[in-house]
């Protein structure tokens, strides 16, 4: 695949120690719903540094769904300027294994790299989960990544396609798959609608970026 067609990358960050993040201070497997950066638009003086991350993240413990907004100043450590430097978007997903788990949609692979760099060069640990990019003659290599699917969740799919739940015709149903993992019926409703779901977003997300 050539540097020069459009990518989404899928990154697993770790900020450096020093960095006060108020999204990866949350416990693992937590879903972030939305994340911003503001500034003080009033100072003509206003760093990049000198603004405040936003985030609402839901935690997802038994089918039930805890949210919690949480917010921190932003420092000049803090790794997501750095997607501003190099002008690009980030989505962040989940918190996973201390790590956030981040999708960004980059214009080339040369982008990428130095995005990895300047997050290292901060003492970020990055580690690249996926990749898609479009091939020269058009055809597209789709690598769904996994990362943000909870163990709970993994589990509850791997028992409904070991049951038979998506075959047709179905050989089982939410009752038996309760049975099997020893949780309420809803519960497991939550957790294939939530896989379902994810993986359904990012074809869609791949297909229109």
């Amino acid at each position: 695949m050539s540097d020069g067609a459009p990518i989404t990358a899928t990154l697993a960050v770790e900020p450096p120690p020093q960095a006060d993040c108020a999204i990866t201070g949350q416990d693992d497997d937590v879903s972030v719903q939305d994340h911003n950066i503001t500034f003080d638009r009033s100072r003509s003086d206003v760093a990049l540094d000198g603004g405040t991350c936003n985030a609402n993240v839901v935690e997802d413990a038994d089918g039930q769904h805890t949210d919690r907004y949480v917010q921190s100043d932003v420092e000049d450590d803090c790794f997501c300027l750095i997607f501003h430097e190099v002008d690009c978007v980030p989505t962040l997903e989940r918190v996973q294994n201390g790590r956030l788990v981040i999708s960004v949609l980059l214009p080339d692979r040369e982008t990428l790299r130095e995005l990895v760099e300047r997050m290292r060069e901060v003492g970020s640990t990055v580690s690249v989960q996926g990749i898609t990019q479009s091939s020269a003659e058009g055809k597209e290599s789709v690598m769904l990544d996994l990362t943000d699917v909870t163990g709970k969740q993994r589990e509850a799919l791997m028992v409904a396609i070991d049951a038979g739940y998506y075959d047709t015709p179905r050989e089982a149903d939410l009752d038996t798959l309760a049975d099997r993992l020893g949780i309420s019926k809803s519960a497991v409703s939550q957790r294939l609608k939530a896989v379902e779901s994810k993986l359904a977003h990012k074809l869609v997300d791949h297909w229109t970026a």
